[in-house]
């Protein structure tokens, strides 16, 4: 389980890491329940993080020790408040902020998704014959109908207003399926794909309910439950342990020499900026962060179809080494 890799944080090498991880934990709770106060929680963390993120690009930030990172923290606060450049640094990077987010989280929540269906898949692959070609026949068809009816019923949620995403949604699972039923003739059954399909519907689901509850509780606070405001937050928070830990878990090192340009770490520091400027963004402006928010969602979508196709054609190596 990647949340395994979070306890890496209590090593004294990730306790930079730690630190900001806590202060953005903060800043998102408060922010649920206090916008104003947040924005002086977050403001200073992002100032903070695009100094290191810079620095990460050159040197290793787990080297820096307690005197240095203090030396940093306030020099990057003096600059966010006094000298207009870096300011405007970081009012550019907030423009982006908001899809890189989601593109992280997206991208590792899906990962996520098709581990699962891998999982499911070898475990009802392990049953006797004939049971395990039926149940993963009815994985395959079943996971598909549940994923669709579960963003079907998101859409009538939300008063039929994602009305594209949706069909996009469906028709990316559709070609998905297409693809895994033609290998079937080539005794390649992608039965995981019903499972993928669940959580992914699942995880949209998420997503829209977060992007559009989340606006609206900032536009309005007072106006919505308790109970609600503290779903969105520890929603948001278990999808961001969960991208943290696969960040400094045991695919840290796999990424790393997969992505040459940049380091896990890098990648780390601009998630958790990319997370506390999204927070400060629909907080300044929830109207905008909304309609960003239906693009992000196409995003999503794209990602969707991508992690399929690249898991469907994945699985032939898979299948020797399972038969193996």
């Amino acid at each position: 389980m990647s949340f395994s890799g979070i306890s890496k944080l209590r090593k004294k090498r990730y306790r930079l890491f730690l630190i900001i991880v806590l202060w953005l934990l903060i800043g998102i709770f408060i922010s649920a329940f206090i916008p104003p106060i947040a924005i002086f929680i977050l403001n200073p963390l992002i100032g903070f993080c695009v100094t290191l993120f810079i620095i990460s690009l050159f040197k290793d930030i787990r080297e820096l020790d307690l005197t240095t990172s203090v030396i940093i923290l306030i020099v990057s606060i003096v600059l966010t408040l006094n000298f207009f450049f870096f300011r405007q640094i970081i009012i550019f990077f907030h423009s982006i902020a908001i899809f890189s987010y989601i593109l992280i989280t997206a991208v590792f929540s899906l990962y996520g998704c098709y581990s699962i269906g891998k999982k499911v898949d070898q475990a009802l692959y392990n049953w006797p014959s004939p049971l395990n070609h039926i149940i993963r026949i009815i994985e395959f068809l079943g996971g598909i109908v549940l994923g669709i009816l579960i963003v079907h019923f998101t859409f009538l949620f939300t008063g039929g207003r994602l009305f594209l995403i949706v069909w996009a949604f469906y028709i990316t699972i559709a070609i998905l399926a297409v693809i895994s039923i033609i290998l079937l003739l080539a005794k390649k059954f992608n039965a995981w794909l019903g499972t993928f399909t669940i959580y992914a519907g699942i995880y949209f689901f998420y997503l829209v309910v977060s992007f559009l509850f989340a606006t609206m509780i900032y536009a309005e606070p007072g106006a919505y439950p308790l109970m609600i405001r503290i779903v969105i937050a520890v929603l948001d928070v278990l999808i961001l342990l969960y991208t943290i830990g696969v960040l400094v878990g045991e695919r840290a090192e796999i990424l790393g020499r997969k992505v040459k340009f940049i380091n896990a770490d890098t990648i780390l520091i601009w998630l958790i900026f990319s997370k506390a400027a999204y927070e400060l963004a629909i907080i300044l402006d929830p109207l905008l962060t909304s309609i960003k928010n239906q693009w992000v969602l196409f995003i999503f979508i794209a990602l969707l179809g991508i992690v399929g196709f690249i898991g469907i054609c994945k699985y032939k190596k898979y299948r020797k080494k399972r038969k193996k």
